[in-house]
């Protein structure tokens, strides 16, 4: 200030007269108080800034360095120092704007704060990528219900299948394996089934190829294996999972079930990576059935079949005891990547070896990846390739071997050395009688082996002469080729009428690939607005051969599965099943000002699996989402990050259905149907029926979403409604007699319609420098009712019986009914007396001096469900359905400095299970009808039935659960070595512990062929691992 007064007095003419003099005075006091004023004023405005201070963190509390902090609507601001910390000078009032590249930026009102800590989280909320089909898209472009599962969100473990690393883990997916057993078949369904006779699994899309996903079963073998075992898990990236019409339609007639999406791990430009991960583990049973042991059996022989004493052993055998063990299990993977620019690489090797906990059964893989990522022609050239191979071998267990366990006599010992006809095992002679489990297990030899290859390379051009267009080309294949071999020798007790038998079952099946899209994007800024246009081609052929060959009346057993020389009397035959899919697809995307989205997809399929008149679908869909997060008001929210709201509305197809249905055929007959020439047998033919009308089922879905996040992303979550209809559903139904070639015939017939709710919550509950707790949380709730499958309204007809089960002959416990939900439990009500037990057999209980049903059974038949006096088919009733009402899944993953914890919870509410291990063995005269004295559970004394009751309502339980699928604590030790490798070690714990009311073995059934009936599933295991990850 000084130097600006001094400027204005110097050079000045000194006045002269008193005018003059004031005249000067005036004029200087003026200048004088106009720079007091402007003094002032710097002085208050340097009065009025404030020095603000802190640190910028990660969600991981590390520092982030160079993060910009600017004061809004200046251009004052400053940059974190290496150790994330920073200091500002800004105005009172002001707004402070945190940001770091890749992070979601945050607006902090400063008040009277003098220090401001900032953690800022990972913007993967709104701008990760997923892949949809023919394409990506970022999460918050999208308009379908589409969830996506990466790495370090997959459940821990021994995970040997790739489903298992998302059980779980996804709002509205169930998975469930069919049994314990080492490599064994799962099932997948996505919000429910959407048919009966057609399949119901979800389409398998690996690195941009469709897998058929058809079990395993060569020759018809009943246990057949998981198709996604040739898939080496340490080799998944990430899942997405298309769930509703809008998102899967793209597929047409193969989304009907939902889509899941498997990326697998890419290499990246850099140093090469060397990592290695290895695991040890052991499984021990976590439940057995409760049966009768030596001493109890004898006295109910000797109470119930007195004549029969004579029969029984002196030994105590505990025949379950002898049929499980401590089953151990390792897997080592290898993976190398790196790459420079224009190159990039991952290979990898995987073994992985399972015991199971029946002796002898085991599952052994051997698998191989490689990955290449290529650039050229100045990056507008991207030609990805991937192919993964392997190679299992699988030891099954002889069937029924586990209901042998439960009902031979215990009382019998294992070998018997006077009688070599049965290998030196004990058996009974009648040929009808239970079989000796040890000895089915030790002689039969039952092996598998599986070669799988599936790989494709990918050309990606975008066209330099017009911006924004782009071409891409896929090519890939599928070849999947196995065999099965069973021998069962001679001296086998159930090979007493065939004198052993060698059976082979080879298979292969392959499928090529040719897609071609074109894709368009265009930026409209004069509209503030974007749009992407899909447009391709696709066409996959697919073959499958299944030659079989069967030998019995072997002479001798030396060669074991090679004796089939010996063999007096063999056949052979060969299946050949060809079908070929064509399709048009296109897609528009369509954006304005990041707020309105709109999706529009068509595809129009071919199948040769329909006739030409029927041949071709069309499967449209349309979605529109709201991103009301994106306006004004709620911008800048600090509660509010994210809020969308979406629907949708689509038609899916399916076709997965067998080969030529809608032709006249003839299948070759089962070899017990073969006709006899001299020692040679020949197979018969016979007729099919056939609809050559047959077309493709049609799924019209529609659904309502709410995204929403909160807190910059640290809770995350969705909700959504959808209703679901399946017309022209693919239906098995019975014909009148002379009307086709057969009494059922496949065709279009049924309306199924299923409806429910979703809710997914992910939130990051403790987010410090030393302790993350993430918790992901999901509950959907699901229903479905059959409207129709019969072509005219016929009050009489009651649905068509379902649900075979073991005991008696072609008994069912499930329906079909108009109005229910597929394969409702249909039952008698079984009578209860005063202390609520149900009322034994054989016994008057109601006076009228007979003994039949009626005793135990209620009566509900008559006019207006009245008692009409008798009980018969028509006194059944529906009771409880075998779906869950309700599944659930919670997660949690905690890290503390350098350990990790996490679990893995799921639940399934209002699902029944029928106990058919109960049924057919829990009553009194097994001991005096069957064949040789047969062993029970002890659940019999609850009930003291004397006979069998199929079909009680006793036998149906409330199978809901609460699981603890796994558990795992690891630890890190990285710092420990100084960083010059990552090294993690773990411990875990699957299968810990289940809560629930059912009585079996386990209440998460996946039967074969109906859901909800418990017959003597191989046991789930309870394992303990433990195991090292090793980044080089």
């Amino acid at each position: 200030m000084s130097e600006v007064y001094n400027d204005l007095l110097a050079n000045t003419k000194k006045p002269t007269g008193l005018y003059s003099v004031a005249k000067h005075l005036t004029k200087k006091c003026h200048k004088l108080l106009g720079l007091a004023l402007v003094f002032c004023l710097l002085q208050a405005q340097a009065f009025a800034q404030t020095q603000i201070s802190g640190k910028i963190t990660d969600n991981k509390g590390e520092p982030l360095p160079g993060a910009t902090i600017l004061e809004k609507g200046t251009n004052n601001g400053a940059a974190t120092a290496a150790d994330g910390t920073y200091t500002i000078t800004v105005q009172s009032g002001a707004t402070l704007i945190i940001s770091f590249v890749g992070y979601a930026s945050q607006e902090i009102e400063v008040g009277a704060q003098t220090t401001i800590n900032v953690t800022l989280l990972d913007d993967v909320a709104l701008k990760e990528v997923v892949v949809v089909g023919y394409g990506t898209q970022k999460k918050s472009d999208v308009t379908g219900v589409v969830t996506k599962i990466d790495t370090d969100k997959f459940n821990k473990g021994p995970i040997v299948s790739p489903d298992q690393l998302i059980n779980g883990k996804i709002a509205g997916v169930q998975i469930q394996s069919n049994s314990g057993e080492p490599g064994g078949q799962v099932k997948v369904r996505i919000r429910g089934g959407t048919s009966v006779n057609a399949s119901n699994e979800p389409l398998y899309v690996i690195d941009g190829v469709p897998v058929d996903n058809a079990a395993i079963n060569p020759g018809g073998f009943q246990d057949g294996r998981n198709p996604l075992n040739f898939l080496n898990p340490n080799d998944i990236e990430s899942f997405t999972v298309l769930k509703d019409a809008s998102a899967t339609a793209i597929y047409g007639s193969r989304g009907n079930n939902g889509v899941i999406l498997i990326t697998t791990k890419r290499g990246k430009a850099g140093q090469g990576r060397l990592s290695y991960n290895n695991w040890f583990s052991f499984s021990t049973i976590a439940r057995k059935v409760d049966v009768f042991n030596a001493d109890e059996f004898r006295s109910i022989v000797q109470t119930q079949a007195p004549s029969r004493v004579n029969e029984l052993g002196t030994a105590n055998t505990n025949w379950q005891d002898e049929l499980y063990r401590v089953g151990t299990g390792q897997s080592h993977n290898l993976g190398f990547s790196g790459g420079t620019k224009t190159l990039s690489y991952r290979a990898s090797v995987g073994y992985v070896e399972q015991e199971g906990v029946i002796k002898g059964s085991s599952s052994e893989r051997i698998s191989l990846s490689l990955n290449l990522n290529q650039r050229a022609l100045n990056d507008d050239l991207k030609i990805t390739t991937s192919i993964k191979a392997s190679q299992t071998n699988d030891v099954f267990v002889p069937n029924g071997v586990i209901g042998s366990s439960l009902v031979f006599d215990p009382t019998q010992p294992i070998l018997d050395p006077s009688d070599t006809q049965y290998g030196g095992f004990f058996e009974y002679a009648n040929d009808l009688a239970n079989k000796n489990p040890v000895a089915e297990l030790t002689l039969t030899d039952d092996q598998g082996k599986n070669i799988r290859s599936v790989g494709n390379i990918q050309f990606d051009y975008s066209l330099p002469f017009v911006k924004g267009l782009s071409a891409n080309l896929n090519l890939g294949y599928d070849i999947f080729t196995g065999s099965r071999s069973r021998f069962l020798p001679s001296n086998l007790r159930s090979q007493f009428n065939d004198n052993g038998e060698v059976r082979r079952a080879n298979f292969t099946r392959t499928s090529g690939l040719l897609e071609f899209y074109l894709k368009y994007t265009k930026e409209l800024t004069s509209i503030k607005s974007k749009i992407d246009v899909t447009g391709g081609y696709s066409y996959q052929n697919f073959r499958a051969e299944f030659p079989e060959f069967r030998a019995f009346n072997l002479s001798n057993n030396l060669l074991g599965p090679n004796s089939a020389a010996s063999a007096t009397m063999t056949e052979a035959f060969i299946t050949v099943e060809p079908n070929r899919l064509i399709s048009f697809y296109g897609r528009v995307n369509f954006s304005y000002a990041d707020k309105v989205l709109l999706t529009a997809t068509y595809r129009r399929d071919g199948s040769s699996r329909f006739n030409p008149e029927n041949q071709w679908g069309n499967f449209p869909s349309v979605a529109l989402a709201y991103r009301i997060s994106e306006e004004a008001f709620l911008k800048n929210s600090s509660i509010i990050s994210d809020l969308k709201i979406r629907a949708g509305y689509g038609v899916t197809g399916n076709q997965e259905i067998g080969n030529f249905q809608f032709l006249p055929r003839f299948t070759q007959g089962l070899p017990s149907a073969s006709a006899q020439f001299g020692n040679a047998f020949i197979n018969t033919l016979r007729a099919d029926a056939f609809d050559p009308n047959l077309k493709w089922e049609e799924l019209r879905s529609f659904n309502i979403g709410l995204d929403f996040g909160l807190f910059g992303g640290r809770i995350n979550g969705s909700i959504e409604y959808y209703t679901k209809t399946t017309t022209d559903l693919l239906f098995t139904v019975p014909v009148a007699a002379g009307a086709n070639l057969s009494d059922r015939v496949l065709t279009n017939i049924g309306e199924l319609e299923s409806n429910g709710i979703e809710f997914a919550l992910d939130a990051t509950a403790i987010n410090t420098k030393d302790f993350r707790w993430n918790l992901s949380y999901n509950i959907a709730f699901n229903r479905n009712k059959l409207l129709k499958f019969t072509a005219f309204n016929d009050p009489s007809f009651i649905g068509i019986l379902q649900g075979g089960i073991a005991g008696g002959v072609g008994n069912n416990v499930q329906i079909l009914q108009i109005g229910q939900q597929l394969n409702s439990f249909f039952l008698f009500k079984h009578k209860l007396d005063a202390n609520g037990r149900p009322l034994v057999d054989g016994v008057d209980h109601n006076g009228d001096g007979t003994i039949d049903m009626a005793d135990m059974y209620e009566d509900i038949s008559g006019p207006d469900g009245n008692p009409d006096g008798m009980v018969n088919d028509l006194d059944k009733r529906i009771v409880e359905n075998p779906a869950p009402a309700v599944i659930m899944g919670l997660t949690s993953n905690m890290t503390y400095k350098d350990f990790d914890f996490s679990f893995t919870l799921r639940a399934n509410l209002g699902n029944y299970v029928y106990n058919n291990v109960r049924s057919n063995g829990a009553y009194y005269n097994r001991v005096i009808l069957d064949a040789a004295p047969s062993n029970m559970p002890r659940a019999v004394t609850e009930t003291n039935f004397t006979a069998p009751q199929y079909f009680s309502d006793v036998y149906l339980e409330n199978a809901s659960f609460l699981r603890l699928d796994n558990i795992s604590l690891g630890y890190r030790f990285d710092k420990l070595l100084k960083n010059k490798l990552k090294l993690r070690a773990f411990v875990t714990a699957q299968n810990v512990f289940v809560i629930t009311d059912y009585t079996g073995l386990d209440p998460e059934i996946a039967n074969r062929t109906s859901d909800g009936i418990d017959n003597d599933i191989f046991p789930r295991a309870r394992t303990f691992i433990f195991g090292v990850n090793i980044d080089f």
